[in-house]
Parts: structure tokens; sequence; C-alpha cells
């Protein structure tokens, strides 16, 4: 990207946290856990009633500030010219940090929606406390990671982006994405069912988890562990009628109501990332595997190397690098950094994997990590051993050098044995210092900060 149009995603970026901390600055802690804030918040109805009153025009602000700013703001990720990675998933990465170590190894930029905006239109139809907690959760999730949407390095991490859906856009997706809601009920229950309606309908007559997970004919495509069942429906219909406002809702309803929304969810955010030109990136694994599902269904395809390799590194495989020194890192990063681990590792994945096998590509990824981090590691051993040999044998010639020269008086020095001597005390601190200077270099690159990350997990 170019040096002003980081400047000015920065300037629009600075703008929006100043508006949104002139509301919960006074609230938000730093360094407090931001789920254990919001549900102090919530359990605190004075307190609650307070703030709902004092961000009343949170709303009309917000609205008025991306009026001003999405034209441009979308331009500029539009036609920026890196590998942009758009989140779904939660309104923000409540992993925060951690999800944008894991990812940010692979991608040049992240493109995450405006969480604010998007919680801000479901306050009509949720209840207040449910609405308050979401809202103070995620905007201190992004105070958190404010730090990250601004830097050192040539190309931003972190962009904050204006939803690009109209109403007529929203229409048509919702009619898509309730087809692929209506083929999932159709296989889950094996029902004929001929729309939403139908399914809602029938739904609506299932009143407890057990009748629920009674009627599933195919629970392998519910994504979460089977012996949990039980267990995620009850806490699934206790959330959902908790949340929305004057709902009184069966079992089978909260279902559908929770896979129809993660379907929409689904259907925009690769709309926007299709319009922005990103991939996508997902923070849950119900909602990769509900993603990879629907594409199999609608297109028997798959997803592409990229959307599992972003994937993989969310796993048990890659937990490593939540050690990274967030700080050296985001400090070191820039486009060509990025491109030799990205490059790295995909290394292999293309040539030699038949097909997208997700399981294999996850394999692969690791050992070409792994495999560039030894060859690192064994750059800096050849450099200090290079300097100890530097530091032993020459200074040894130099000082035997030196010694032999000394005469009784100096007025028999020989001019050739001083310039001998001053040249190679000159040579001697030239090569050492490059390779010193090369040392630090190595130490201090990205691959530097990924062994001392690797090394801390040990």
């Amino acid at each position: 990207m170019y040096f002003f149009d980081i400047k000015r995603l920065e300037n629009i970026t600075r703008e929006y946290f100043d508006l949104i901390e002139d509301y919960f600055g006074t609230l938000y802690t730093p360094g407090v856990d931001k789920h254990f804030q919001a549900e102090k918040v919530r359990i605190l109805e004075t307190a609650a009633q307070a703030i709902l009153v004092s961000i009343e025009d949170l709303e009309e602000d917000l609205q008025e500030f991306w009026e001003k700013n999405s034209a441009e703001i979308i331009s500029l990720v539009e036609n920026a010219e890196i590998f942009k990675v758009l989140y779904t998933g939660n309104p923000s990465p409540l992993e925060g940090v951690n999800f944008i170590k894991k990812t940010a190894l692979y991608l040049d930029t992240l493109l995450i929606e405006d969480p604010i905006s998007f919680l801000l239109n479901t306050k009509r139809v949720t209840t207040d406390k449910a609405y308050l907690n979401q809202l103070v959760k995620h905007t201190f999730n992004l105070l958190d990671m404010k730090k990250l949407f601004f830097g050192e390095g040539s190309i931003p991490l972190l962009i904050i982006f204006p939803s690009i859906i109209n109403q007529e856009i929203r229409t048509s997706l919702k009619e898509t994405t309730d087809n692929s809601g209506n083929n999932y009920f159709r296989l889950l229950l094996e029902r004929d069912f001929t729309d939403f309606n139908d399914v809602w309908e029938y739904l609506g007559s299932i009143v407890s988890s057990e009748q629920l997970i009674k009627d599933i004919k195919d629970p392998r495509i519910l994504f979460f562990n089977e012996s949990m069942m039980l267990e995620r429906f009850n806490q699934m219909h206790s959330d959902i009628n908790e949340t929305f406002r004057g709902r009184n809702l069966t079992v089978g309803q909260t279902l559908a109501l929770k896979t129809y929304g993660q379907f929409l969810n689904l259907g925009t955010h690769v709309f926007q990332s299709q319009y922005l030109s990103s991939q996508i990136v997902f923070n849950r694994k119900d909602h990769w595997d509900l993603y990879k599902w629907d594409i199999n269904q609608a297109h028997q395809g798959k997803p592409d190397v990229d959307n599992i390799m972003l994937h993989a590194l969310q796993t048990q495989e890659f937990r490593w690098l939540e050690n990274i020194d967030m700080d050296k890192f985001y400090l070191l990063r820039n486009e060509d950094e990025i491109k030799i681990v990205r490059e790295a590792l995909r290394s292999n994945i293309y040539q030699t994997l038949n097909g997208v096998n997700e399981d294999n590509i996850k394999k692969q990824a690791s050992i070409n990590l792994e495999s560039v981090l030894n060859e690192h590691s064994r750059k800096l051993e050849d450099l200090s051993r290079e300097l100890k040999k530097k530091l032993s044998i020459d200074m040894l010639a130099l000082v035997g050098g030196v010694v032999s020269s000394i005469p009784t008086s100096f007025a028999l020095v020989p001019v050739i044995g001083v310039a001998s001597t001053v040249y190679g005390a000159y040579d001697l601190f030239t090569g050492t210092k490059k390779v010193i200077v090369e040392k630090k270099r190595a130490n201090k690159s990205l691959m530097g900060v990924l062994i001392d990350a690797k090394q801390r997990s040990i």
C-alpha cells in the first residue's frame, strides 16, 4: 500500500476510536477481562440503565461518521494490492490478540466489519441486558486491540470497515441463505420441507431438547460433539430466549433461529469478501464446518487452499504462536517479511497434495514452518561459529603480529610493519562488525521472533 493511503486509513480509524472512547472511555479498564466487565455491567441494573441512557446518541453519531468516511475507506480497501482476509464469526474476534497472532503470520491485512454498528442494529430485537452485554464486550475487545490498527510496518495489520450491504442486497442474500437453511433442515431431520415457514412451523412443535435429539436423523451435520447435544441445546435455548425481546420460543425454533442466522451471517461475509477482493477466515470451528458443508452442497466444491491454511493456523498444532511477542512482531512485520513466511507455509502444498485435503494441508504447513525455523536457527548457529572463530583465530594472529613488531626504539619501527598491523586491526574490526550486525539482524527478524515463541512453548 502507498504511504499516504495507510496514513489516511489510520486517520479515519483514529477518528472512529475517538468516537467510541467518548462513550465508553470512562467504563473501559485496560487489562481487565472484557467478559467479566460486560457481565458485571449486565448484572448491575442501575448501572446498566444509566449506560443505556448515556449511549443513546451513539447510533446516530456512528451513522454520521460512516456516511462521511465509508466511500473513501471502501475504495482504499478495495483497491489495495495486498493479501486481504475478511474476519467472520462473532461481531469481533473475542480471542482478541491471540486470534490475531495466529492469523497475522499468513495475511497482510485482516478486515473487520464494524462490530459496534452491527450490534446497534440488534437493539430493536434484543433485550436490554443481552444488547448491553454484547456491546460492552465487543467495544472493550476493540479497545484491547486498538494498537493493532496503527503501526510501524509498511502495511496495516487490522482495518475496520463499514458494512456494504444495503436493503436490496440483504433481501437477495436472505433468499439465497434461506434456501441453504431449508436444505440443511431437510437433511438434518430427513423431512421434505418446502420453505422457511414450513421448517419454522414444524420446529415450533418440538418443545424439549430430548424431543429434538430424538428427531434428528443426521447428527453429523450439527458440527459439534454429539455427546454434548443435550447440554448444547439446553444452553442454546436459554441464551436465545434471554436474548430476543418478547419471544417465547420452543427448543426447535431456537435451533432454526440460530441456524438461519448463521447462514445469513456467512452469506453476508462471503459477499463482502468477494466485493473487497479478499479471502475469509473464521474464528469458530462450527462456522467453518457449516461454511464447508454449504459450499459442498451448493457447488459440489471445497474451500481453497488459502481458506484452509487460515483455518489451520487456528488449530492446536499452531497454538505456540500465541507466545509471539506482539510488540516485536508488529514492529518487524512488513510486506516482504510476511510474503516470505506465507510462501514458506504454502511450499509443496499446491504441487504435492492431491486436491484440497484439510488434514494434509495442516500437516504440510506445520512441516514447512518447522523447516524454515530450523533453517534460520542453523543460520544463527553458523554466524555464532563464524564470530567465535574470528574473535579467537584472527585476534590471536593480530596480537601476535603486534607483539612481534614492537621494537626497542620507536625510531626503528618499519613503516610497513606499522601499516600492516593497523590494517590488520581494521580488517578484524570491520569483518567482525559485519558478522555481529548480520547476527543481530537475524535475531531481530520476524523469523527470530517466531523462534523465540516456539522455544517458549517447549
